[in-house]
């Protein structure tokens, strides 16, 4: 745990080095700049499995932090994510007195400042990284705010990362609701390949014969039709949407009692 009692710019540098350290090298697992249990929060923490890493857990401070997590996670175009992205101080302070805002410094200090982190840092398949600070809408509009964000815009710029801001009113959606649900399932179709690629045939076949079904009962007649059961229909079928296989109206709350119809649920 990073405590931040009797804090040195020397033990900042050193978490620094370890953090970028495991970002520069391929066989270290990524440490994130803050973890869960570093910081004090009284929202909705959590660590979550990466989405392609074994044994990796990713660090998300807030609930809207979690949602963009998810929604860059099914991003085809995404390849990694590193969360708590952090600025090293040689750059941040320099573009603080540059842009003439005060640079944060820690709790009770005047003078140890204290390094920055981006929310996310996303390589993309074409190699190129882009940044998405997560914010409270009404958060974002707050004047000290702002100026922090200006630090991580300013720097981006230098490292040419593309910069997007996203704010709560655009991840606070039906559709992050439904990817936190399906999430833990993405990877059940990879255990049982051969099964899968059945069941989805036999899926496909009874959302063809009555789409106006409720989804549970195709389900079921599915999980009948490949001498599995119940349970590891449902989640064949939500790791089916997690990697494309299904698609459905992202608009309608994942609700296996609504009709395959209403879900917008079709195969690809």
């Amino acid at each position: 745990m990073k405590r931040t009692s009797r804090m040195t710019l020397e033990r900042q540098q050193k978490w620094y080095d370890t953090h970028r350290r495991s970002i520069e090298l391929d066989d270290v697992i990524y440490e994130p700049f803050w973890r869960v249990e570093d910081v004090r929060s009284s929202g909705n923490v959590t660590k979550i499995a990466h989405f392609s890493t074994p044994n990796r857990v990713m660090h998300l401070l807030s609930q809207n932090e979690l949602w963009m997590y998810l929604n860059l996670a099914r991003n085809r175009n995404v390849v990694e994510i590193y969360e708590q992205y952090a600025i090293p101080l040689d750059y941040s302070i320099p573009i603080a007195k540059e842009l003439g805002v005060k640079h944060p410094v820690y709790v009770g200090s005047k003078q140890i400042p204290i390094v920055q982190t981006i929310d996310f840092v996303s390589t993309l398949a074409d190699g190129s990284l882009v940044a998405h600070p997560v914010k409270q809408e009404s958060d974002s509009l707050r004047e000290r705010t702002m100026e922090k964000l200006a630090i991580q815009h300013a720097y981006c710029d230098l490292e040419c990362i593309e910069y997007q801001l996203v704010t709560s009113d655009e991840l606070r959606t039906i559709r992050s609701e439904n990817l936190e649900n399906i999430y833990r399932h993405r990877n059940a179709g990879q255990f049982v390949e051969h099964l899968f690629r059945s069941w989805l045939t036999h899926l496909a076949s009874h959302l063809s014969d009555n789409r106006h079904e409720r989804m549970s009962t195709l389900l079921q007649h599915s999980a009948v039709s490949s001498g599995i059961d119940f349970s590891t229909a449902v989640s064949l079928f939500y790791a089916a949407l997690w990697n494309e296989q299904l698609e459905m109206d992202w608009g309608q709350r994942l609700k296996l009692e609504k009709p395959a119809s209403i879900l917008g649920v079709y195969t690809l």
